[in-house]
C-alpha cells in the first residue's frame, strides 16, 4: 500500500510594497526649515528675553520656509 503524501507547501505571501524614501530635496527643504526656525527662534529670544514670542516666530519661519522653499528649488 502506496503511504499518503502531504500536499506541496504554498509560498509565503511577499511583503507589502515599502514605502517610498524621502526625496533628497525634501529633506533639504525640511532641513533648511528647521534650521530657519531655530535660527528665528535663538535671535528673537536673544533680542526679547520672551519665549512665547520666540516660540511664535520660530514656527512662523518653519512656516514660511516651508511653503517658499519648494517654489525656489
Amino acid at each position: 500500500m502506496s503511504e499518503p503524501t502531504s500536499p506541496t507547501p504554498t509560498p509565503p505571501p511577499p511583503p507589502p510594497p515599502s514605502p517610498e524614501r524621502l526625496s533628497l530635496r525634501w529633506a533639504f527643504i525640511f532641513l533648511a526649515a528647521v534650521v530657519a526656525g531655530l535660527l528665528t527662534g535663538v535671535l528673537t529670544y536673544a533680542q526679547s528675553g520672551n519665549w512665547p514670542a520666540s516660540l511664535l516666530a520660530a514656527l512662523g519661519a518653519s512656516g514660511a520656509a516651508l511653503v517658499s522653499l519648494p517654489l525656489l528649488l
